[in-house]
Order: structure tokens, then C-alpha cells, then sequence
């Protein structure tokens, strides 16, 4: 994870370092969890850093302060992804459920659980405040927050292994499979400037069938510059598609 001119690793020993990328040395080392570290995410703005792995608890750094906030606990098997925006943490776990926590007061306000296997990705929808999981079986999950809290408004099953990777943009989420596919879906309410008068994240359509790669895919990223989607597979290759939808 890149920040500036520091980079930050996490490892299998628990830690979580910082590295000088002029000097290639390790400057400090900024938290360290009980177990291995699975997942990371970090607020360059804010200088928090979430961290959770085996151990099935979240940690919260402020690394600039040096104190650790909170540990998050509440799951009960490994921590395997987890995204952090602004107040707001998602993470996912082995015991089928994912979590939303307030980072600044260190609470758990709702848990997700309707998936039939271990929740390997989970994604946070900046524009309407939604949230998208993906889980081992193969399904692909839209959570909106409304009056009554967080409820699942729509289930994909385009998949037919494992879904690995989810990256949502404004208009456009990309998703990557252990079936050695990506797909692409849209929302074009948004595109068209229409204004969707019902579930925003029921609102999230398939534009673009799983595209095949010869690998499991296990990340998806945008180029928004560019206006490309790159996939990254087990077999060390990166791949740029090209995008025909205005992200």
C-alpha cells in the first residue's frame, strides 16, 4: 500500500511496516496484530490504518499519534478483506457474516450475514452509501442503508466459483472470479442522467458477461484516467480492458 513517497507492507509475523522507497529500508514498524495479517487499508488523509487477519479481531492505528484506537472484536473466524471509508470499516470474514463499524468511536452498527460460505471481498459504494460483498459461494451481494438499517436489495449469481475482487466506481463495478472471469456492470439510471427513484444499489445491472482469462483474477482496479479496467490474475499477468460505458 502506497503512500507518498512510504510504503506499507503487512505480513504472516502479525506486523504492519513502514518503508522509505528512496532508501529501501523500513522507517518503523506501525502495528502489530496477534496473529498474521491478511488485509489492510489505510487513510493517508486521517493517518488511520485498519489491519485484520487470522486473529479475527480489526485493529485501529492512528500511526501518526503512535497509539493504537480500537481492536474490533466480534467476528469469530479470520478476517479476510476490509475497506475503510472516511468513519465507516467493512470487513469480511470465514464465519459467513461481514460487519460495519464507526472507526472513531470503535462499534460494531451492523452485521451482514446472508451469505452460505466465508466472505472473501467486500466494497463500499461511495456514491449512494451502499455496500457489496462476495463470498465463496460464488454470490454476489448489494446491501443499502436506509430508516431500518442495512438490508441485502439484490443477489447476482453470475459466477460460478468464488467471487475474489470487487472494485466499484460511480457508474461502473468490476468484479473478479476464481473462475477466471471478470464482469462489468453499470448502472445506467446514472449514465443517462435519469434519476432512479427506487434502490440505487438494485440499480447496479450487468453490462458485460464474465470476460475469461487464463487465471483466477484475483484483483480489479480502474483507470479512470484513461477510462480502463485492469484485472490481475494468479499467473502474474495484468490486463487492461477497455471500458465503452463513462466511468
Amino acid at each position: 500500500m502506497l503512500s507518498g513517497e512510504r510504503v506499507l507492507t503487512a505480513a504472516h509475523d502479525g506486523t504492519v511496516k513502514m518503508w522509505d522507497v528512496r532508501t529501501d529500508t523500513c522507517v518503523a514498524t506501525v502495528g502489530r496484530c496477534s496473529s498474521a495479517v491478511l488485509c489492510m487499508e489505510y487513510d493517508d488523509t486521517s493517518g488511520i490504518l485498519a489491519a485484520a487477519g487470522r486473529d479475527a479481531v480489526a485493529n485501529i492505528w492512528d500511526i501518526r499519534a503512535g497509539r493504537q484506537m480500537h481492536k474490533l472484536l466480534g467476528h469469530t473466524k479470520w478476517i479476510r478483506s476490509i475497506r475503510m471509508v472516511g468513519d465507516t470499516l467493512i470487513t469480511g470474514s470465514d464465519d459467513w457474516t461481514a460487519r460495519v463499524w464507526t472507526v472513531s468511536r470503535g462499534t460494531c452498527d451492523a452485521v451482514l450475514a446472508c451469505h452460505a460460505g466465508p466472505l472473501l471481498c467486500v466494497e463500499y459504494s461511495a456514491s449512494d452509501k451502499g455496500i457489496i460483498t462476495g463470498s465463496t459461494d460464488g454470490l454476489l451481494r448489494f446491501w443499502e442503508n436506509d430508516e431500518e438499517g442495512i438490508k441485502c436489495v439484490k443477489n447476482v449469481t453470475i459466477h460460478t466459483a468464488p467471487i475474489l475482487s470487487i472494485n466499484a466506481g460511480e457508474q461502473w463495478l468490476g468484479v473478479g472470479a476464481a473462475d477466471n472471469s471478470m464482469s462489468l456492470f453499470q448502472r445506467p439510471q446514472e449514465r443517462l442522467g435519469v434519476p432512479n427513484i427506487g434502490s440505487k444499489m438494485s440499480g447496479w445491472q450487468l453490462y458485460r458477461t464474465p470476460q475469461k482469462t487464463n487465471a483466477v483474477v484475483r484483483c480489479v482496479v480502474s483507470d479512470l484516467e484513461r477510462k480502463r479496467i485492469c484485472s490481475g490474475g494468479r499467473n502474474g499477468v495484468l490486463r487492461l480492458w477497455e471500458a465503452t460505458i463513462n466511468i
